[in-house]
């Protein structure tokens, strides 16, 4: 489907499931949430959509599965009153500022103050009690982990990986491990890279989140958790916006057709898998490690609309004033309604309504 605002896009399986029986939450077992940092505004007014219609009234279980800001978003998704965890969010995250330019350690403790305003005052308790929302989230260690994020000796790392990455997306599992905080029942099973699970619990829930959202070079590595001996970074080092080789645990199912889909909400019209993948333009997720994905995002044409022609992103810090940035990133979220509007249509529209198109190559 395109609008002109909001396009939606589906592996092969997943389109056929559309057409035949129409955009239904019960259709979709598994929500995925990308890294973006500020790119996320653009689809404030959309999470509350997704709220009412995939999260509420729900009788049957959703994993979600977010790395940086999609795994914030999530623990807004999986609090008792979700939409006053996202209100409470949006409000922090834009309200933030700096004076001059600030360090690693001042980010971290900016990035930590705003979620907890969004976990509020039993967030936390709320999120891994949840049983229908089932909450997972990413981060990543370096594997030879020396205790640094910082320094010659730390980029002689991040140089290293970027380079083994350049070779095969695959050969990133020598620099890297990807850490996956899941709740006592996971659905999500990785099988691509090595992954180290943790249990996510109450105490170390907004230290995983934290962690989860940690840029190299920009914040402070994690340390701060007790099950973890060294040093986290963000979890978009591997899953930027994720290549999919995952498997779901509770789709039972061995017929294909009754399978659950896969919702992946994004800002933009493409799928970088990992963060060093961001100047590899060629680099996508399998045509079948996708074919149960279905993912709605602004179209190109919606976002040179945008104030600035753009959707946020953190250079936004460095060339707006701060009053600038705030208001121009308010205008962004309130012309975001129009792409909830959309998404309320297509939950409405019968099947073989919307116009799907193919993942791009």
């Amino acid at each position: 489907m395109n609008t002109g605002n909001l396009v939606v896009r589906a592996g092969t399986r997943a389109a056929k499931r559309l057409r035949r029986e129409g955009f239904r939450a019960e259709l979709f077992d598994t929500l995925i949430g990308a890294s973006g940092g500020p790119k996320w505004l653009v689809l404030r007014a959309l999470d509350d959509v997704l709220v009412d219609r995939l999260i509420l009234d729900r009788s049957e279980p959703i994993a979600t599965l977010g790395s940086s800001i999609g795994s914030f978003r999530h623990a807004c998704f999986a609090q008792q009153d979700p939409h006053a965890a996202v209100a409470r969010f949006a409000e922090a995250y834009v309200e933030q500022s700096y004076t001059g330019r600030p360090t690693m350690e001042e980010i971290s403790t900016e990035s930590d103050r705003i979620l907890g305003h969004l976990l509020g005052n039993n967030g936390s308790e709320q999120i891994v009690d949840n049983k229908l929302v089932r909450s997972h989230l990413i981060a990543s260690q370096l594997r030879w982990d020396r205790g640094h994020d910082r320094g010659i000796p730390f980029r002689l790392q991040l140089a290293a990986a970027a380079g083994l990455n350049l070779v095969s997306r695959k050969l990133l599992e020598k620099s890297f491990l990807r850490v996956l905080f899941q709740p006592t029942e996971p659905s999500i099973e990785f099988s691509d890279f090595q992954t180290r699970a943790v249990s996510l619990t109450a105490k170390n829930l907004q230290d995983a989140l934290l962690a989860s959202g940690s840029i190299p070079m920009v914040m402070a590595g994690v340390r701060s958790i007790p099950e973890i001996s060294g040093t986290l970074f963000d979890g978009g080092i591997i899953d930027y916006h994720f290549d999919f080789e995952f498997k779901r645990l509770y789709t039972e199912s061995a017929d294909t057709e009754k399978c659950g889909l896969t919702l992946f909400p994004h800002f933009v019209d493409r799928i970088t898998p990992g963060w060093f993948d961001k100047p590899l333009k060629w680099r996508r997720p399998s045509a079948e490690a996708i074919t149960d994905v279905v993912m709605i995002a602004p179209s190109d044409a919606f976002v040179e609309k945008l104030p600035g022609g753009k959707i946020p992103d953190r250079n936004d810090f460095l060339k707006l004033e701060t009053n600038d940035r705030i208001r121009q990133w308010r205008q962004v979220m309130d012309a975001g309604r129009t792409l909830a509007d959309d998404l309320n249509d297509l939950f409405d529209a019968k099947a073989g309504a919307p116009r799907i198109e193919a993942f791009a190559g």
